[in-house]
């Protein structure tokens, strides 16, 4: 009786051990033989060896004392060696999450000791992951007149990485990270593998990736750009006093109409659309204003926000039926203003006491409704103005120089810089008939 009391925890450890002789077994296969390397075949794209116009080094983590992970380190002497090489005159680093240091802002520091003048070296400092890393640097590209770019991420993410750049709209040429550096063996080179497949998936099924060969520039010319059948018509920019601003003549010899009206909010764009955008037979529409539905939300802003999202909702569908082609333009979030000394010293106290301001409460809504323009507009296949990033600063806000003493309409430098990274995006727009 005794013996059998103790059969079954005899076999309940009879059976780890096994387990235990399995994994080893199955992880001295996988070290020992080339399957490994059959499974993850499919992700890695092989290397460029021509220039470019900029290289663009993705973030891979940051440490304490702002010093970059291991992975982002060997991205950085990567892309500083092909900086060196001669191969792009400029280099741009992405990433953020780190608190007080960026992961970027970590990358750039130690280019800066490798020999990279500081002059050639950019930042962007929000992104913090890969579909943010383009999302968020391709304003900034765009606005530096960049088109193509050596891409620099790691061999097993750069299928991914690349994908999302193309889709952006982007000549991507690729440039890896050894796939030996960073995995000690086989088992976690599969591993990593295995990770980025499913995020692969992931993206393909967001709508986040652009054609499967990162290098086919036809493709990528073409990708997401949808229908154009009123081919000849003008460009219509509908909004509010942020696009009444906004003094765009034409594009690559192409008419644009203003349609802003100051003061209106994003379902006044929806009742005028019909007599404002429909009646002009246009080619394309900038729908861009729903800052004022946000300033006059009541404390209760979901309904507000409801209206929004279904307003821009509408006003995309209407336009789809009539062959016009929707372009999307993210709204740009507001700072304190600086002719008010009481609002300067109560968002100071407000600081130190780490309470939200007025202006970050604001700012936090719009670009909750700019995230939901991004994934609505990837959805639909539309292109999307990222006029945001173009104008904050590293913690979101608007740039000191680019925003009006009111904190929130823009100055001219702010429209110049618009329009220096809106320009070449609509050129391409408008080039596909």
């Amino acid at each position: 009786m005794r013996f059998a009391r103790l059969l079954p925890g005899r076999t309940f450890i009879a059976g780890l051990l096994c387990g235990v002789v399995l994994v080893f077994a199955a992880a001295a296969f996988i070290n020992e033989t080339d399957l490994a390397d059959w499974i993850i075949a499919p992700l890695l794209i092989d290397d460029v060896t021509e220039r470019s116009q900029a290289i663009v080094v993705l973030g891979a983590g940051v440490l304490e004392g702002c010093i970059p992970s291991d992975n982002s380190l060997r991205r950085v002497l990567l892309g500083t060696r092909l900086y060196r090489e001669g191969r792009a005159p400029m280099i741009v680093f992405t990433g953020g999450t780190g608190d007080d240091c960026p992961v970027a802002r970590a990358m750039s520091a130690f280019a800066r000791q490798f020999g990279v003048p500081a002059d050639a070296i950019r930042e962007e400092t929000v992104s913090r992951n890969t579909w943010e890393n383009g999302s968020f640097a391709a304003p900034l590209l765009r606005a530096w007149g960049i088109e193509r770019v050596l891409l620099v991420t790691d061999r097993l993410h750069m299928r991914r990485a690349a994908g999302v750049f193309a889709g952006l709209g982007f000549d991507v040429r690729p440039v890896n990270v050894p796939i030996g550096e960073g995995h000690e063996d086989n088992v976690g080179m599969l591993r990593a593998g295995l990770r980025e497949f499913m995020a692969l998936a992931y993206y393909r099924v967001r709508g986040r990736m652009g054609p499967s060969d990162a290098t086919d520039a036809a493709a990528i010319a073409t990708h997401n750009r949808g229908p154009m059948v009123n081919a000849s018509g003008p460009v219509i920019v509908l909004g509010a006093s942020y696009a009444l601003g906004w003094t765009l003549d034409s594009v690559a010899g192409v008419q644009v109409i203003n349609r802003g009206v100051a003061g209106q909010q994003s379902f006044q764009l929806l009742e005028r659309f019909d007599e404002d955008v429909v009646k002009a037979n246009p080619r394309a529409v900038v729908l861009w204003g729903f800052i004022n539905d946000i300033f006059r939300a009541p404390a209760d802003i979901e309904p507000t926000l409801a209206t929004v999202r279904r307003s821009y909702t509408e006003m995309i569908a209407r336009a789809k039926r009539q062959g016009i082609r929707p372009i999307l333009a993210t709204e740009v979030t507001i700072r304190p203003r600086s002719t008010s000394f009481y609002e300067r010293v109560t968002n100071t106290v407000g600081t130190i006491l780490r309470r939200e301001s007025y202006q970050d409460r604001i700012n936090a809504h719009v670009l909750a409704i700019n995230k939901w323009l991004i994934d609505t507009a990837a959805q639909e296949g539309l292109p999307v103005l990222q006029f945001q990033a173009v104008l904050a600063e590293s913690g979101g806000r608007r740039r000191a120089r680019f925003a009006q003493p009111d904190g929130s309409h823009i100055t001219e430098a702010g429209y110049a810089v618009l329009t220096s990274y809106a320009v070449p995006v609509l050129e391409q727009l408008l080039s596909d008939k």
